[in-house]
């Protein structure tokens, strides 16, 4: 039987993967949170986008400094993903409170989540309102990623990469 789930609709376009997303302020303080609403959205230019809640600290930084990173971690960081997912960069150093380690992004000022298996790099080329949300256009910059785990422009089977199933369900697959 079909039935009405619009009270839930973006359940629908789940399972997303789930990841780190990485920005700073304008004196270079980082700050990272878990995200899942991410897409490609141009091969020509490279470009993606990223969906974020305008009350969030990561929009206010994104919005000053015009710059993110999309930090794809594997399952041995899902404990980080809860930690970043449930506080607020504003109150807590969610790098220390996670241990996470970075490194500086190749092309961005902002930095890269240490032991993630992929990168991509974007400064912002656009902003748009929707409803509680900003949707941030990023050019990518550059895009880098282990290849262990990805080869012949594929995540392998053994990558392991948090998928956000929505709410707080979060899966992997082998």
């Amino acid at each position: 039987m079909i039935r009405d789930v619009s009270s839930g609709i973006y359940h629908l376009l789940h399972p997303k993967m789930t990841f780190f997303l990485t920005s700073v302020d304008r004196k270079g303080t980082p700050n990272v949170m878990t995200c899942a609403w991410a897409t490609p959205v141009s091969d020509e230019p490279p470009m993606i986008l990223v969906c974020v809640s305008k009350e969030s600290h990561t929009a206010a930084l994104i919005r000053q400094t015009k710059e993110f990173v999309v930090n794809i971690p594997s399952k041995k960081l899902l404990p980080a993903l809860w930690i970043c997912g449930r506080h607020s960069g504003r109150e807590v150093d969610k790098f220390t409170k996670a241990r996470l380690k970075t490194s500086p992004g190749r092309n961005v000022s902002v930095p890269v989540v240490g032991d993630c298996i992929g990168y991509i790099e974007c400064s912002l080329w656009k902003s748009v309102h929707a409803g509680e949300c900003y949707v941030f256009f990023g050019r990518v910059r550059s895009a880098y990623a282990d290849d262990r785990f990805f080869k012949n422009d594929a995540w392998t089977a053994n990558a392991a990469i948090p998928l956000h199933l929505g709410g707080s369900k979060i899966v992997y697959f082998r």
